[in-house]
């Protein structure tokens, strides 16, 4: 190196704080629940994705509740003869398919199980009281979230609003159906779960990153107004989207995959390959989780349902459906059929019930509802 030739060496590049894991909030608002928490969490926590509004006291108009099993179509005469001959498909293609060991899957008769829940009484639990209130408005707060949301007494000035429905924004021509009404649900219910469910202040939002999961076929001008809640409104310093099928992919560790996504009112079908969702194979299908359960309160009335006082239109007694869905129903041909179980029934201020309950094949014929298309 010749002498006097002065060597410039650029200057230390700035040190970049690292990324923390722990300051990102990982948000996937659904038709029916929200599921949130952040990226270091092992799970994610979910609440109810509702909002109650109080009703001002000259308002008349009621919406319909949209977490009821009701549905149009359904007690049209034609649909009862549908059901039975989706139902023939279905309870084939069980008696076609072969267990494990390679057998014929044993089916239980209709008439040996409704002859046995027929007989069936409720059985009363005095000095058990109900953990299940009423949701207390006494304070008359102008909205509730979540779960208390869901057992606010029919008889109260609330009304439900679910901000998101079939995989979309729920736009209507009702009360709080505009797109600025829905987007104020939004707002709301967000940030009501990042403080009680995640604990984090608003005022520290400025702190963290917000990652948002939408369905594939999701309205871009709808994203933009969440990412405007998420940035302007809420004050996270940074977000970005994320498609649920990709997301489901990548967290498989999976580069490609076909994704088959049951929602409660959605199914929704898609090719992932290289993080990219593949147009062509889009499929959107108008019926998921909610369908089932519907359908299986249906096979269960044929069977005779013991706990006669259930009612689709009563909100409680939906939950309840849902629940005995996600306790019972299956798609193992190796669950053996008949057997009997029991489940409990609580409503506020009423003395607990527990029921037994014989289940044949309706457990393994509701969610093949799902792949026959469905019985409503």
């Amino acid at each position: 190196m010749p002498r006097g030739v002065k060597i410039e060496r650029p200057p230390p590049a700035e040190s970049v704080e690292p990324l923390q894991a722990s300051t990102v909030v990982i948000l996937h608002p659904g038709s029916t629940s929200m599921w949130l928490g952040r990226a270091t969490d092992h799970l994610p926590q979910s609440i109810p994705h509702v909002i109650a509004w109080r009703k001002p006291p000259q308002c008349t108009a009621d919406l319909p509740d949209q977490s009821l099993l009701v549905r149009d179509g359904l007690d049209h005469p034609d649909s009862e003869t549908q059901k039975e001959l989706a139902l023939s498909v279905i309870e084939q293609a069980i008696w076609s398919r072969k267990t494990s060991p390679g057998s014929r899957k044993h089916q239980t008769t209709v008439s040996q199980v409704s002859a046995f829940n027929a007989k069936v009484d409720a059985e009363l639990h005095h000095g058990d009281e109900s953990s299940i209130k009423w949701t207390d408005t006494s304070s008359e707060p102008p909205f509730i979230v979540g779960e208390p949301a869901l057992y606010i007494h029919p008889n109260e000035p609330y009304t439900l609003h679910w901000p998101v429905k079939g995989g979309h924004l729920n736009l209507h021509s009702g009360a709080g159906g505009s797109l600025t009404a829905v987007c104020a649900d939004l707002e709301t219910l967000w940030a009501y779960a990042i403080q009680t469910a995640l604990t984090i202040p608003l005022r520290d939002l400025g702190y963290y990153r917000a990652v948002l999961v939408v369905p594939d076929s999701f309205d871009k001008n709808h994203i933009k107004e969440m990412m405007n809640i998420l940035l302007c409104k809420l004050g996270f310093s940074s977000a970005i989207i994320h498609q649920e099928s990709v997301s489901s992919v990548f967290g498989c560790g999976l580069s490609a995959a076909c994704v088959v996504d049951v929602g409660d009112e959605k199914t929704s079908i898609c090719c992932v390959e290289d993080g990219l969702v593949i147009p062509s194979s889009r499929l959107w299908l108008q019926y998921g989780g909610r369908d089932i359960t519907r359908s299986f309160y249906w096979l269960l009335r044929r069977v005779s349902f013991p706990y006669k006082e259930c009612d689709i239109n009563n909100r409680l007694d939906v939950l309840l459906l849902h629940e005995l869905k996600e306790t019972f129903c299956h798609l193992s041909q190796d669950i053996v059929g008949g057997q009997v179980h029991e489940f409990q029934v609580h409503r506020p201020f009423d003395t607990p019930r527990s029921y037994q309950l014989k289940i044949g094949d309706e457990a393994i014929e509701a969610p093949m509802v799902c792949a026959e298309h469905s019985l409503a």
